[in-house]
């Protein structure tokens, strides 16, 4: 612990210097809103080139927040699960990057999805998996060229889910463990190019992919099409406790989502980056979240079911048990 802490006093204190943002293009995908966008006004504000890809471009948000933006800011389409929008966007990128070079890109684009192995349907696991996982190795695929032409970085924003296993929140948990297993073999693959890769990986804020009302109509959408006999042996208790649970998690997000933004901005500027990034809305978070990471399996097992029954009151349990 006392090395820890001696590590990043120092780094804080003396490795801070910020690489200069002439000349430097920064890729983000999903800025129709949340992190991207603010991500991207942070960046442009700071002389950064941005390429901004949005899944809806036309988007009245989209042009509100163009606006506020200067003339190096580029708004461009990229659906990250389709091939042909992604080497279109390359396509974009490179017929407008001028004296430019790119610098980073950063995989942002992301879905929330989240019910237990039996009760969500498969679909859920495949989009999921499409969009957070199969979408950042895609865009990085297209562009690490380019990368390690700049000795640039790959920045993934994978989340918290993707190191603890979150009961629940099955699809986007699978999703982002595979994730963060791509972010740890691309930054050993890299190394040797001189590309740094780097995972960001926040707790819950609040952004519109954790929008209360969308992921509760997902629910009742699931549930009034599940399999009777499963249906009956969960029982109605059990999803009501699940209910509940996913409004107490969903109301815990943090609206600091300034916190993720500072973290990604410095996995892009600062001369000598961290591998891994955890923004969290405290230090205590921070601590609780450092610790639940490394503990063996069968105490992270129990922590989560005392988490749940200090929520609940009571053990999440199906009807027939």
């Amino acid at each position: 612990l006392i090395g820890w802490l001696t590590f990043r006093f120092t780094k804080t204190k003396w490795l801070n210097d910020r690489v200069q943002p002439d000349g430097k293009a920064v890729l983000i995908t999903g800025c129709d809103r949340g992190f991207g966008q603010a991500l991207a006004i942070r960046l442009d504000s700071l002389g950064y080139h941005v390429f901004a890809s949005c899944l809806s471009p036309s988007d009245p948000g989209v042009q509100n927040f163009k606006n506020k933006c200067s003339s190096r800011l580029h708004i461009l389409e990229m659906d990250v699960t389709k091939e042909n929008s992604v080497q279109g966007a390359l396509e974009f990128v490179k017929e407008n990057l001028s004296t430019s070079e790119l610098w980073a890109i950063v995989n942002n684009a992301g879905i929330f999805k989240g019910l237990p192995v039996e009760i969500a349907p498969l679909q859920d696991f495949k989009t999921c998996l499409e969009v957070n996982t199969y979408g950042p190795l895609r865009v990085t695929k297209a562009f690490l060229p380019l990368l390690r032409k700049s000795k640039g970085r790959v920045i993934n924003l994978t989340s918290i889910g993707g190191r603890i296993s979150l009961p629940g929140l099955t699809p986007y948990t699978v999703s982002k463990f595979a994730t963060v297993g791509f972010n740890d073999c691309l930054r050993q693959e890299m190394d040797v190019w001189g590309v740094s890769v780097i995972s960001v990986e926040p707790e819950i804020f609040q952004t519109a992919m954790a929008d209360p009302k969308l992921f509760f109509k997902h629910i009742e959408e699931n549930l009034s099409n599940l399999d009777k006999t499963v249906k009956d042996d969960y029982g109605d208790e059990y999803f009501k406790s699940i209910r509940k649970l996913t409004r107490i998690v969903l109301d815990l997000a943090s609206p600091k989502i300034e916190k993720v933004v500072d973290d990604l901005e410095s996995a892009i500027t600062l001369e000598y980056p961290d591998r891994v990034y955890m923004p969290c809305r405290n230090l205590l978070f921070k601590f609780l979240f450092s610790v639940q990471k490394v503990l063996a399996l069968v105490v992270q097992d129990i922590i989560v079911k005392v988490f749940t029954f200090f929520l609940l009151f009571k053990h999440l349990k199906p009807g027939a048990i």
